[in-house]
């Protein structure tokens, strides 16, 4: 039945959304879109509502009033059902082909919909349909099933084979996809890379600036880095793991370096007996690494628990497998200081190591040395996990973000602020911890797409590349130009405003950045080399080491694709691209076909001082008349092509798009310009559109600058003058004179036969013609400033008057 089969797909769509806490709110007939493959489709999420907790109810009064329900009527707060008896109204309009409650106005509707009065469904259909339809509109929300509960009941499986309906909507939607792919053809820039350089820079711990590692270069190339408090692990692009140690203060090496025993190896070092590595993370004094088909390895300290395996003896020196993750293959892994976080490929999250103030998300301050799964509230889709100090951030495919754990300084960035209308001190909730994952509802206004966690203090970046920071800011950490206290959420301004940031990290009292602009930025405690640089205003702060503005450190050569701070170390991926190659689509010049022998030269003017105001505008170079002759050569670029007026005019399509402008390159007075060898025709609507931008002028069926015969040469003929649209109105001026209109210079000089003497005849002609008329214009607006004097002086009589 076809009904069924509708209904079937809707009610998917809707348990799919319902899962993650989505109302949609306007389900109605014109919402539901059916493809040329008869598969259904739920659109128009422009007032979708996303809950919270399973708990939260809506409470605006939104959709479509004849697809509204009861509750939404009457004003009362609602949850998902709502879609449920939308949609029944529609499978009730699909049955009778008329809609579930009528009426002339709306107060007349709310009272039908209030009432649920209905007619009745023709008999024709089966009793099944007709009690799902009546299930789907009873009054009471509570009555009505979820769309998960209606695919399960035996009224509709009676009337819908849902195994082989979801085999059809499988198979329709493959088609489908491989439709797609057939059909989507990519016609954007694409740079393809010949040859690059990766390199692994390192600072921090004693070290000022930044400190290459020359191992990582050819097929070692660094591919992913992490560090931890006194050791760096690096993945290369062949999946192969090295570690290294950069000890200070007698910290001890208990096996974090994966090598077989607790030597601190300063040199990069391959760890033996691990293949297809693909991600590494390393917490206080422990390492751990997620290979091709998402088994973990752990080596280092297993004081806490945090190799995750319960049997293990208090440190491991060589990678051994976690065996709770054979059966459950990880997508990510993160380590703080002294527990563990790990994304798996079913989007499932498990913490394990120490549980103090609930940074586990545990729901308690135990330690657990066996991940443990954990719970959050509602349905969520988890794309990244990041572990702080003592803290757990929680990132979901749709830029929300859930934290456990120590919010010390506000750290996890839960503390909000209260104020009202009167003038009252505002007051701040201080969340000292959290024990269970819960949304960090100052950054619900933003779209996060990554979260980094140092010590006291966090970052966070959105969409679309603006950083915000929050916590401690005893250092200037947050990056606001102070190095007072902040009790939200702050934007980070100074030198990345208006820049796009790709990477952030922090650190101990310190914060790393890169933009797109391939620049790296650092601010905060600088103590120790934390910063990578010394700046001139770095001494401030409690320590007089302290910079709280960001300052770059690394110039525009390099990219940098990877960043990682921990302790008083940081480690960066910088990629310097050393040749490559741009393919691209066709882009065409606007330019105009005319067969006509029109043609014009373009002097360039004489090369300009670089210093000068002038250099990269290219003003001074408006004269496009030649002063000798045109040749039968003249004007012709490369291809061939005779230039246009318009075209010589006007810039090529890849200037306006961010390519070098001609007056960046050099020049020399007397070149033609040239044209692009592509050549396309413009559609004449095209073509109106770009004349109204531009000084119209001579079209090629008049002269421009005739060609004068050898047997009479006059040297340097007068430039036809090129009008602009003006159309003054003089009071009392002849109509000889009034108006100027465009191009009537040209009319005036082409009406003649074209010789020499008529032309500069009537060039002198219109000369004259031209400065009565400046001459009369003159002696109007003096006139004009005559009666505007003489009325501001009788205003301010009048005024004193009634003064």
């Amino acid at each position: 039945m076809q009904v069924a089969w509708y209904l079937y797909q809707t009610v998917s769509a809707l348990q799919y959304i319902h899962q993650f806490d989505i109302i949609h709110r306007d389900i109605k007939t014109m919402n539901i879109f059916l493809t040329k493959t008869d598969l259904v489709k739920l659109g128009d999420f422009g007032i979708s509502k996303i809950l919270e907790t399973k708990s939260q109810m809506a409470e605006t009064v939104v959709g479509t009033p004849y697809y509204m329900a009861p509750e939404i009527v009457k004003g009362d707060s609602y949850d998902h059902k709502v879609d449920m008896w939308a949609l029944g109204c529609v499978v009730y309009e699909l049955l009778t082909l008329k809609k579930t409650f009528q009426a002339t106005n709306q107060l007349r509707l709310a009272y039908e919909i209030v009432k649920g009065e209905r007619g009745d469904i023709d008999p024709q259909y089966t009793e099944n349909i007709q009690h799902l339809v009546s299930w789907m509109l009873q009054k009471n929300a509570k009555d009505r099933p979820s769309a998960e509960e209606l695919l399960a009941s035996s009224k509709f499986t009676q009337i819908a084979d849902i195994q082989k309906m979801k085999k059809k909507v499988w198979e329709l939607n493959t088609l489908s996809r491989k439709l797609r792919q057939l059909s989507t053809v990519s016609i954007e820039t694409v740079p393809i890379i010949k040859s690059k350089i990766t390199e692994v820079y390192q600072w921090g711990g004693g070290k000022l600036t930044p400190q290459k590692q020359d191992i990582f270069i050819k097929g070692k190339s660094a591919m992913q880095i992490a560090v931890g408090h006194s050791h760096f692990a690096v993945v290369t692009m062949e999946k192969e793991l090295y570690t290294w140690a950069n000890v200070q203060g007698g910290t001890e090496i208990v096996g974090q370096l994966g090598h077989g025993n607790t030597s601190a190896y300063k040199a990069p070092r391959k760890v033996e007996g691990l293949e297809d590595v693909i991600h590494v993370s390393c917490g206080e004094d422990f390492t751990l690494c997620v290979a091709d088909e998402g088994k973990v390895h752990a080596f280092g300290s297993n004081y806490y628990g945090c190799l995750g395996m319960e049997e293990e003896d208090d440190a491991v020196l060589s990678p051994v497998p976690i065996p709770f993750f054979s059966s459950n293959p990880v997508e990510e892994i993160s380590c703080g200081e002294n527990h563990v976080a790990a994304l798996t490929m079913d989007g499932e999250v498990y913490t394990w190591g120490c549980g103090e103030f609930g940074r586990l998300g545990l729901g308690s301050e135990d330690d657990f040395s066996i991940p443990q799964k954990v719970a959050t509230p509602g349905k969520h889709l988890f794309k990244h996990v990041v572990c702080g100090s003592d803290g757990t951030f929680l990132i979901t495919v749709n830029g929300r973000v859930l934290a456990a754990g120590s919010n010390e300084h506000n750290k996890l960035g839960f503390n909000s602020e209260t104020s009202g209308l009167r003038k009252s001190k505002v007051q701040v909730y201080d969340i000292p911890c959290k024990y269970t994952f819960s949304t960090v509802k100052p950054l619900t206004r933003y779209i996060i797409s990554q979260v980094a966690a140092g010590k006291d203090h966090s970052a966070a970046v959105d969409l679309y590349g603006h950083l915000f920071t929050f916590g401690s800011n005893k250092y200037g950490q947050l990056g606001v130009g102070d190095f007072r206290r902040h009790k939200g959420v702050c934007r980070v301004g100074g030198g990345l405003t208006g820049k796009v940031v790709d990477v952030v990290t922090c650190g101990d009292g310190f914060t790393v950045a890169s933009i797109n602009e391939n620049q790296v930025f650092s601010w905060g405690n600088g103590a120790n080399g934390r910063l990578g640089a010394v700046f001139s205003d770095q001494l401030k702060g409690p320590n007089n080491k302290s910079s709280c503005l960001p300052r770059p450190i690394f110039g525009s050569l390099y990219s940098v694709s990877n960043l990682a701070s921990h302790h008083w170390h940081t480690i960066v991926i910088a990629e310097k691209i050393l040749n490559q190659k741009t393919l691209k689509s066709r882009v065409s010049s606007p330019k105009y076909r005319d067969n006509s022998p029109c043609k014009v030269v373009i002097p360039q003017p004489a090369p300009q001082e670089e210093d000068s105001a002038f250099a990269s505008e290219g003003i001074g170079s408006e004269d496009i008349s030649s002063s000798e002759p045109v040749s039968e050569s003249d004007g012709m670029s490369d291809s061939g092509n005779p230039l246009t007026p318009d075209i010589a005019d006007r810039p090529s399509s890849a200037e306006s798009f961010g390519r070098p402008r001609s007056s960046d390159r050099p020049r020399s007075a007397g070149r033609e310009a040239s044209i692009p060898e592509e050549d396309t025709q413009v559609p004449e609507w095209l073509k109106a559109e770009m004349d109204d931008d531009f000084i119209p002028m001579p079209g090629c069926d008049q002269i421009v600058n005739p060609v004068l015969p050898r047997q009479n040469p006059v040297a340097n003929p007068l430039p036809s003058p090129v009008t602009p649209k003006v159309n003054l109105v003089v009071p009392g001026m002849s109509p000889a004179l009034n108006p100027v209109t465009p191009g009537s210079v040209e009319n005036f000089v082409h009406r003649k036969n074209g010789s020499p003497d008529s032309v500069v005849r009537s060039l002198s002609e219109r000369i004259q013609l031209l400065e009565t008329e400046n001459k009369m214009l003159k002696e109007m607006v003096q006139l004009q400033d005559l009666k505007i004097k003489s009325l501001e002086m009788k205003r301010a009589l009048d005024e004193k008057r009634d003064g």
